[in-house]
Protein backbone atom coordinates (compact mmCIF):
# COMPACT_ATOMS: atom_id res chain seq x y z
CA UNK A 1 0.00 0.00 0.00
CA UNK A 2 2.48 2.04 0.91
CA UNK A 3 4.81 1.48 -2.01
CA UNK A 4 1.64 2.19 -4.55
CA UNK A 5 1.43 5.52 -3.15
CA UNK A 6 5.24 6.48 -3.14
CA UNK A 7 4.89 5.27 -7.11
CA UNK A 8 4.66 8.43 -9.25
CA UNK A 9 4.09 10.28 -5.82
CA UNK A 10 5.35 14.03 -7.26
CA UNK A 11 2.73 13.66 -10.30
CA UNK A 12 0.24 12.66 -7.42
CA UNK A 13 0.80 15.19 -5.79
CA UNK A 14 0.59 17.70 -8.51
CA UNK A 15 -2.67 16.17 -9.35
CA UNK A 16 -4.32 16.85 -6.04
CA UNK A 17 -2.98 20.24 -6.10
CA UNK A 18 -4.18 21.33 -9.91
CA UNK A 19 -7.69 19.23 -8.95
CA UNK A 20 -8.40 21.83 -5.38
CA UNK A 21 -7.19 24.53 -7.44
CA UNK A 22 -9.75 23.81 -9.88
CA UNK A 23 -12.54 23.20 -7.38
CA UNK A 24 -11.50 26.77 -6.08
CA UNK A 25 -12.02 28.46 -9.38
CA UNK A 26 -15.26 26.60 -10.05
CA UNK A 27 -16.49 27.65 -6.62
CA UNK A 28 -15.90 31.26 -7.13
CA UNK A 29 -16.57 31.31 -11.00
CA UNK A 30 -20.07 29.73 -10.12
CA UNK A 31 -20.63 31.16 -6.31
CA UNK A 32 -18.57 34.28 -6.36
CA UNK A 33 -18.56 36.42 -2.73
CA UNK A 34 -20.46 39.58 -3.63
CA UNK A 35 -21.19 42.55 -1.58
CA UNK A 36 -24.36 44.11 -0.55
CA UNK A 37 -25.99 47.19 2.51
CA UNK A 38 -28.41 46.54 4.64
CA UNK A 39 -30.41 49.03 6.95
CA UNK A 40 -31.05 46.93 10.30
CA UNK A 41 -33.15 48.65 12.88
CA UNK A 42 -31.26 49.48 16.00
CA UNK A 43 -31.92 47.34 19.28
CA UNK A 44 -31.25 48.35 23.01
CA UNK A 45 -30.13 45.19 25.66
CA UNK A 46 -30.01 45.29 29.14
CA UNK A 47 -31.75 48.55 29.42
CA UNK A 48 -32.41 50.23 33.05
CA UNK A 49 -35.19 49.53 34.92
CA UNK A 50 -37.98 52.73 35.66
CA UNK A 51 -35.92 55.09 33.07
CA UNK A 52 -36.52 56.82 30.15
CA UNK A 53 -34.43 56.06 26.84
CA UNK A 54 -33.74 58.55 24.49
CA UNK A 55 -31.49 58.17 21.34
CA UNK A 56 -30.73 59.76 18.53
CA UNK A 57 -30.89 57.16 15.55
CA UNK A 58 -33.31 53.91 15.27
CA UNK A 59 -31.64 52.30 12.53
CA UNK A 60 -27.79 51.32 11.24
CA UNK A 61 -26.63 51.11 7.63
CA UNK A 62 -24.01 47.79 7.03
CA UNK A 63 -21.98 46.59 4.15
CA UNK A 64 -21.09 43.21 4.10
CA UNK A 65 -19.70 40.23 2.21
CA UNK A 66 -20.15 36.50 1.61
CA UNK A 67 -20.80 33.94 -1.11
CA UNK A 68 -23.45 34.78 -3.18
CA UNK A 69 -25.68 31.62 -2.43
CA UNK A 70 -25.77 32.70 0.99
CA UNK A 71 -27.68 35.72 -0.05
CA UNK A 72 -30.39 33.19 -2.03
CA UNK A 73 -32.45 32.83 0.68
CA UNK A 74 -31.00 35.50 3.22
CA UNK A 75 -33.13 37.72 5.11
CA UNK A 76 -32.08 40.69 6.27
CA UNK A 77 -33.67 40.13 9.68
CA UNK A 78 -30.67 37.62 10.19
CA UNK A 79 -28.81 40.75 10.95
CA UNK A 80 -28.27 42.34 14.53
CA UNK A 81 -27.66 45.74 15.29
CA UNK A 82 -27.50 46.66 19.08
CA UNK A 83 -26.42 48.88 21.78
CA UNK A 84 -25.39 47.37 25.30
CA UNK A 85 -26.88 50.01 28.20
CA UNK A 86 -25.45 47.19 31.09
CA UNK A 87 -23.35 50.27 32.85
CA UNK A 88 -25.19 53.39 31.22
CA UNK A 89 -25.81 56.02 33.36
CA UNK A 90 -28.00 59.16 33.58
CA UNK A 91 -27.31 61.60 31.13
CA UNK A 92 -26.24 62.15 27.39
CA UNK A 93 -23.58 59.33 26.51
CA UNK A 94 -22.26 58.05 23.10
CA UNK A 95 -22.70 54.14 22.79
CA UNK A 96 -20.57 51.73 20.79
CA UNK A 97 -23.18 49.97 18.21
CA UNK A 98 -22.12 46.34 18.21
CA UNK A 99 -22.88 44.39 14.61
CA UNK A 100 -24.01 40.54 14.86
CA UNK A 101 -24.33 38.76 11.50
CA UNK A 102 -24.83 35.25 10.51
CA UNK A 103 -22.17 32.40 9.57
CA UNK A 104 -20.68 33.05 6.20
CA UNK A 105 -20.76 37.22 6.11
CA UNK A 106 -17.83 39.42 6.34
CA UNK A 107 -18.62 43.11 8.16
CA UNK A 108 -17.25 45.84 6.01
CA UNK A 109 -18.16 48.95 7.60
CA UNK A 110 -21.62 50.46 9.57
CA UNK A 111 -22.52 53.64 9.83
CA UNK A 112 -22.84 54.88 12.77
CA UNK A 113 -20.79 53.20 14.85
CA UNK A 114 -21.74 55.58 17.66
CA UNK A 115 -25.14 56.43 19.22
CA UNK A 116 -26.04 59.74 21.41
CA UNK A 117 -28.21 57.87 24.28
CA UNK A 118 -30.11 60.14 26.89
CA UNK A 119 -30.93 58.56 29.63
CA UNK A 120 -33.62 59.80 32.34
CA UNK A 121 -34.76 57.92 35.81
CA UNK A 122 -37.99 58.13 35.89
CA UNK A 123 -39.47 59.44 39.51
CA UNK A 124 -42.64 60.82 41.48
CA UNK A 125 -43.16 64.10 43.24
CA UNK A 126 -46.00 65.85 44.75
CA UNK A 127 -47.22 69.27 43.51
CA UNK A 128 -49.92 71.81 44.99
CA UNK A 129 -53.33 72.17 42.71
CA UNK A 130 -54.05 75.65 41.63
CA UNK A 131 -57.81 75.99 40.54
CA UNK A 132 -58.39 79.06 38.76
CA UNK A 133 -62.09 80.97 38.25
CA UNK A 134 -62.90 82.21 34.63
CA UNK A 135 -65.99 84.20 34.15
CA UNK A 136 -68.35 85.57 37.07
CA UNK A 137 -71.77 84.39 38.56
CA UNK A 138 -74.86 86.07 38.29
CA UNK A 139 -74.69 89.93 38.69
CA UNK A 140 -76.07 89.37 42.49
CA UNK A 141 -73.04 86.54 43.37
CA UNK A 142 -70.07 86.43 44.35
CA UNK A 143 -67.42 83.16 45.27
CA UNK A 144 -67.69 82.68 48.90
CA UNK A 145 -65.61 79.76 48.64
CA UNK A 146 -64.30 76.91 46.94
CA UNK A 147 -63.68 73.37 48.25
CA UNK A 148 -61.30 70.86 46.27
CA UNK A 149 -61.47 67.34 47.00
CA UNK A 150 -56.92 67.19 47.60
CA UNK A 151 -54.91 70.21 47.64
CA UNK A 152 -52.12 68.06 45.60
CA UNK A 153 -51.16 65.46 42.82
CA UNK A 154 -48.68 62.86 42.22
CA UNK A 155 -46.92 63.51 38.76
CA UNK A 156 -44.64 61.24 37.03
CA UNK A 157 -42.01 61.12 34.33
CA UNK A 158 -38.69 61.78 33.57
CA UNK A 159 -36.35 63.43 35.76
CA UNK A 160 -35.34 66.53 33.98
CA UNK A 161 -39.08 66.79 32.82
CA UNK A 162 -40.19 66.54 36.72
CA UNK A 163 -37.40 68.85 38.09
CA UNK A 164 -39.46 72.10 36.16
CA UNK A 165 -43.11 70.97 36.96
CA UNK A 166 -44.13 73.53 39.98
CA UNK A 167 -47.98 72.95 40.16
CA UNK A 168 -51.28 71.48 38.72
CA UNK A 169 -53.98 73.60 37.26
CA UNK A 170 -57.16 73.28 36.44
CA UNK A 171 -60.09 76.08 34.89
CA UNK A 172 -63.16 76.38 36.82
CA UNK A 173 -66.24 78.72 34.58
CA UNK A 174 -68.62 80.63 36.66
CA UNK A 175 -70.31 82.13 34.11
CA UNK A 176 -74.46 82.55 34.88
CA UNK A 177 -73.87 80.64 37.71
CA UNK A 178 -76.74 81.66 40.44
CA UNK A 179 -76.14 78.29 42.71
CA UNK A 180 -73.54 76.39 44.39
CA UNK A 181 -72.16 73.67 42.56
CA UNK A 182 -69.86 70.99 41.96
CA UNK A 183 -67.50 70.03 39.06
CA UNK A 184 -64.70 67.39 37.69
CA UNK A 185 -62.08 69.38 37.08
CA UNK A 186 -58.80 68.54 34.78
CA UNK A 187 -55.83 69.07 35.70
CA UNK A 188 -52.53 70.04 33.67
CA UNK A 189 -49.01 70.08 34.85
CA UNK A 190 -47.36 73.38 34.97
CA UNK A 191 -44.14 74.76 34.73
CA UNK A 192 -42.71 78.52 36.61
CA UNK A 193 -43.00 80.06 33.49
CA UNK A 194 -46.87 78.97 33.54
CA UNK A 195 -46.57 76.85 30.32
CA UNK A 196 -47.78 73.37 30.81
CA UNK A 197 -44.83 70.24 30.54
CA UNK A 198 -45.24 67.45 28.42
CA UNK A 199 -44.14 64.28 28.52
CA UNK A 200 -45.25 63.49 32.63
CA UNK A 201 -48.75 62.25 33.72
CA UNK A 202 -50.65 63.10 36.38
CA UNK A 203 -51.21 60.19 38.83
CA UNK A 204 -54.94 61.77 39.37
CA UNK A 205 -55.95 63.40 36.46
CA UNK A 206 -59.06 65.63 38.03
CA UNK A 207 -60.14 66.82 40.56
CA UNK A 208 -63.57 67.41 42.91
CA UNK A 209 -64.22 71.04 43.56
CA UNK A 210 -67.59 72.25 45.21
CA UNK A 211 -68.30 76.08 44.49
CA UNK A 212 -70.08 77.97 47.20
CA UNK A 213 -71.38 81.41 45.89
CA UNK A 214 -73.07 84.08 48.07
CA UNK A 215 -75.19 87.44 48.27
CA UNK A 216 -74.54 90.51 49.83
CA UNK A 217 -70.76 90.69 49.84
CA UNK A 218 -68.97 94.00 49.15
CA UNK A 219 -66.78 93.98 46.02
CA UNK A 220 -63.67 96.73 44.68
CA UNK A 221 -60.77 96.50 42.67
CA UNK A 222 -57.12 96.83 44.01
CA UNK A 223 -54.32 96.84 43.00
CA UNK A 224 -51.41 94.05 43.35
CA UNK A 225 -47.91 94.74 45.06
CA UNK A 226 -45.39 92.15 44.14
CA UNK A 227 -43.24 91.03 47.09
CA UNK A 228 -39.57 89.78 46.84
CA UNK A 229 -38.32 87.40 49.27
CA UNK A 230 -34.26 87.60 48.72
CA UNK A 231 -31.84 89.35 47.12
CA UNK A 232 -30.41 88.48 44.00
CA UNK A 233 -27.16 87.11 43.22
CA UNK A 234 -24.40 89.47 43.88
CA UNK A 235 -23.52 91.18 40.55
CA UNK A 236 -27.18 91.15 39.44
CA UNK A 237 -30.03 94.26 39.79
CA UNK A 238 -33.71 94.20 39.40
CA UNK A 239 -34.77 96.74 36.59
CA UNK A 240 -38.65 96.49 37.17
CA UNK A 241 -41.73 94.13 38.45
CA UNK A 242 -44.94 94.58 36.97
CA UNK A 243 -48.20 91.99 37.54
CA UNK A 244 -50.63 90.80 35.39
CA UNK A 245 -53.30 92.06 36.07
CA UNK A 246 -52.12 95.28 37.81
CA UNK A 247 -56.10 94.67 39.20
CA UNK A 248 -57.75 92.71 40.89
CA UNK A 249 -61.83 92.50 42.02
CA UNK A 250 -62.30 91.29 45.65
CA UNK A 251 -64.75 90.06 47.97
CA UNK A 252 -65.93 90.31 51.00
CA UNK A 253 -68.19 91.68 54.06
CA UNK A 254 -68.29 95.57 54.24
CA UNK A 255 -66.17 95.51 57.36
CA UNK A 256 -63.38 93.50 56.21
CA UNK A 257 -63.14 94.84 52.64
CA UNK A 258 -63.29 98.67 53.79
CA UNK A 259 -59.79 98.50 54.84
CA UNK A 260 -58.03 96.73 52.17
CA UNK A 261 -56.48 98.81 49.13
CA UNK A 262 -54.07 96.48 48.04
CA UNK A 263 -53.10 92.90 47.80
CA UNK A 264 -49.84 91.55 48.52
CA UNK A 265 -48.46 88.43 46.46
CA UNK A 266 -46.72 85.57 48.10
CA UNK A 267 -42.92 86.45 48.58
CA UNK A 268 -40.67 85.32 45.63
CA UNK A 269 -37.26 84.22 45.99
CA UNK A 270 -34.78 85.86 43.71
CA UNK A 271 -31.56 83.96 44.80
CA UNK A 272 -31.25 81.82 42.22
CA UNK A 273 -32.36 84.03 39.19
CA UNK A 274 -29.99 85.29 37.04
CA UNK A 275 -31.64 86.34 33.82
CA UNK A 276 -35.15 88.11 33.39
CA UNK A 277 -37.96 85.98 33.79
CA UNK A 278 -41.61 85.48 34.70
CA UNK A 279 -42.98 83.63 37.43
CA UNK A 280 -46.82 82.76 38.31
CA UNK A 281 -47.66 83.64 41.56
CA UNK A 282 -50.03 83.47 44.57
CA UNK A 283 -51.78 86.48 46.20
CA UNK A 284 -51.58 86.53 50.01
CA UNK A 285 -55.52 86.63 50.80
CA UNK A 286 -56.40 88.31 54.30
CA UNK A 287 -59.40 86.01 55.97
CA UNK A 288 -62.79 86.93 54.92
CA UNK A 289 -61.55 88.44 51.24
CA UNK A 290 -61.98 86.06 47.86
CA UNK A 291 -61.01 86.67 44.99
CA UNK A 292 -62.21 84.50 41.27
CA UNK A 293 -58.09 83.69 40.44
CA UNK A 294 -55.78 83.89 43.18
CA UNK A 295 -52.82 83.11 40.76
CA UNK A 296 -51.07 86.23 38.58
CA UNK A 297 -47.70 86.87 36.65
CA UNK A 298 -44.97 88.77 37.98
CA UNK A 299 -42.73 90.22 35.04
CA UNK A 300 -39.34 90.73 36.72
CA UNK A 301 -36.18 92.39 34.76
CA UNK A 302 -33.27 92.01 35.57
CA UNK A 303 -29.62 93.29 34.62
CA UNK A 304 -26.08 92.66 35.55
CA UNK A 305 -24.44 95.81 37.63
CA UNK A 306 -21.92 98.01 35.55
CA UNK A 307 -18.59 98.53 37.43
Amino acid sequence: MIKMLRHNFIIKFISLFLAIGLWLYVMNEQNPSITNTFTVPLSVINAPDECQILHNEDSIRIRVKAPRSLFTAFDNTNIKAYVDLKNAKEGTHLETVHIKLPAGFELLSYSPEKVSFTINKVIQKSVPIDLILSGKPNSDMVVASVKQSMGSVIVEGPRNQIDTVRRAIGYIGLDGNKEDFSVIVPLRPMNDNNKEVSGVTLLNPTVNASIYLARGLTKKFVAIKPLIDSDLPKGYSIDSLSVSPAKIEISGNPQAISTINSLDTQKIPLNNVTSSCQKAVRLSLPKGITVANDLVEVDIKISKKRF
